[in-house]
């Protein structure tokens, strides 16, 4: 029980900071910039692929971060067919919970 409460503040903390920050960054950003200049098919694939390459960048495994990149195509498609970031910013947070609590981030 003591793990879990020292776990618990870092893990709500980094899983909200990280999913609104890169859902700012790559959805509500970079995705909708790219969708005014180029079609919104164009605009999520390389969304998408940038997402699960900048996860190589930071040292997480090629296969990983395939995994990444259709979360972003997740991400993108919640974003586009609810028309707000909030959703996906609360399934990122969601899956960033799980990863700090399985070990994979901290």
């Amino acid at each position: 029980m003591s793990y879990v409460k020292s776990v618990l503040p870092f893990a709500i903390g980094f899983a909200f900071l990280n999913a609104v920050l890169e859902e700012l960054i790559w959805r509500g950003s970079m995705l909708s910039s790219l969708q005014r200049n180029v079609s919104t098919l164009y605009a999520v694939l390389t969304t998408s692929i940038g997402f699960g390459l900048l996860h190589i960048s930071i040292g997480i495994p090629v296969m990983i971060s395939l995994i990444f990149s259709f979360a972003g195509l997740f991400y993108a498609i919640v974003v586009l067919k609810t028309k707000s970031i909030y959703p996906a910013i609360a399934f990122h947070f969601v899956i960033n919970l799980g990863m700090v609590f399985n070990g994979w981030i901290g």
